[in-house]
């Protein structure tokens, strides 16, 4: 009988997970962790923020003096909480205690970003802020129906080594190039600017 991570494997990302690995996913690690990308050739990209919106890759590309990899924490509803690490910004970022979210069932967006203030009531419906829970190391979204997903793709921007972080792309959504992407708290074993 195959295990649950080969079926994973076999299946690909967009295989649904309800049901499969059940009580098996968990919410958040404890403490800040950092979301890295893995897939194709992508091994270990960081997530980071620039304009609310998600990417992975080398955020000093940019010209966005805000742009910085995220911290993320647990938050309520098995969110994910996300801060600057200042460490990574060209600049000082003034913001944090972002909601991270995926696009909402109802949505016609496929971007991933952040939005209101963790603390704030959140009034946005195109954007879905709870329900990240991890099997093992690997991010995964669950829906209000208790099927877990991940859906994640790395969308290739104009700048070199940065990608859009998108959700359930589809053939004709993305502009080319787009690849199924697992995020997971593990960093690489090189920083990804050296690979």
């Amino acid at each position: 009988m195959l295990g649950s991570q080969a079926l994973l494997m076999i299946f690909g990302l967009r295989f649904v997970l309800g049901g499969l690995i059940g009580p098996k996913a968990v919410a958040a690690p404890s403490g800040q962790f950092g979301l890295y990308a893995y897939g194709g050739s992508i091994s270990g990209a960081q997530v980071f923020y620039s304009n609310d919106m998600a990417f992975i890759g080398d955020q000093t590309q940019t010209d966005d003096q805000e742009a910085a990899t995220v911290l993320f924490s647990a938050g309520p509803n098995d969110g994910l909480v996300a801060n600057p690490d200042m460490k990574s910004s060209r600049g000082i970022p003034t913001w944090s205690n972002k909601r991270f979210f995926v696009p909402s069932s109802t949505s016609a967006s496929r971007r991933v970003g952040f939005t209101s203030k963790a603390s704030e009531p959140d009034t946005d419906t195109d954007a879905d802020t709870a329900g990240f829970v991890f099997y093992g190391a690997t991010a995964l979204h669950q829906n209000a129906d208790n099927s877990l997903h991940s859906l994640f793709y790395a969308v290739p921007t104009p700048v070199k080594k940065i990608w859009a972080l998108q959700w359930n792309v589809t053939k004709g959504d993305g502009n080319g190039g787009e690849v199924a992407v697992s995020l997971r708290f593990v960093a690489p074993a090189q920083p990804f600017n050296f690979i």
